[in-house]
């Protein structure tokens, strides 16, 4: 699917992606052996083989950051089809927002098949570690939450992986509401402990957790391994959406991941 797309290449379109492909030209190979009879203009053309170069060399050497950086967010889903395989999943649950600051309590992440967890005053700093293992990571609204709090509290400037937002390949497929509202439409249905719990309730449950609440605690990070493992149906799901097929897990096989 990665090799028939043009759309993030300079001067190329929807439009002209449909042009190419209906000349007859349906993946980069074709399109780059027979440059000049693309139906698009001599500028385009000198552009578009260059990008494709790249592109088959990128995909030679699988360099994921190169099609999460120069594909557009819409179709960063062909991506994900590429490389499902190799993908991790990670979400975070933080404080009330004090003087606009929030603090990270806990983060979970799905990597290789295994749930981790991460926890404020414990091993919270352990996260980086894992990162460092990363190809390419899925986070639900993770472009405007996740990964900022994630910069700011390791005062790192960037992720060492690429990053695909979950929360706008929905968008894109018709999925316009939050995750839990796709989780409905979709039929995942949670554990029945954590059905109905939400981020604000998040926040109750880490200050009862400080207070000495062992239940608190667990059902937190429960939670927010809820909200990562649920990424990993979302992502099945969109991609059998846009046609390309992948074993979806089935959610009662993923809490089996909770505590």
């Amino acid at each position: 699917m990665i090799e028939t797309t043009f759309v993030h290449c300079p001067g190329i379109g929807p439009v002209g992606e449909k042009k190419i492909h209906d000349a007859g030209f349906k993946d980069w190979s074709s399109a780059l052996g027979n440059i000049n009879k693309l139906p698009i203009s001599r500028k385009v053309k000198a552009n578009l083989a260059e990008k494709i170069r790249q592109s088959i060399s990128a995909l030679e050497r699988e360099d994921i950051p190169f099609f999460v950086k120069h594909f557009p967010v819409k179709d960063q889903w062909k991506v994900l089809g590429r490389f499902y395989e190799r993908a991790s999943y990670f979400d975070i649950e933080t404080t009330e927002a004090v003087l606009g600051r929030a603090e990270i309590t806990v983060i979970a992440c799905l990597h290789k098949g295994e749930l981790h967890h991460f926890v404020r005053d414990e091993n919270l700093d352990d996260f980086l570690d894992l990162l460092d293992d990363v190809e390419l990571m899925l986070s639900f609204n993770g472009s405007s939450f996740d990964i900022p709090h994630v910069l700011d509290h390791f005062h790192i400037p960037e992720i060492p992986c690429a990053h695909i937002d979950l929360r706008w390949q929905c968008y894109h497929c018709g999925y316009r509401y939050g995750l839990k509202s796709i989780e409905t439409e979709i039929g995942i249905e949670r554990p029945i402990d954590l059905r109905g719990v939400d981020g604000f309730e998040a926040i109750y449950l880490w200050h009862d957790w400080l207070n000495g609440s062992s239940e608190a605690r667990n059902k937190l990070i429960r939670y927010c391994g809820a909200d990562v493992l649920s990424l990993k149906f979302v992502a099945a799901h969109i991609l059998n959406h846009c046609g390309i097929p992948v074993d979806s897990p089935s959610s009662e096989n993923l809490w089996n991941y909770l505590k």
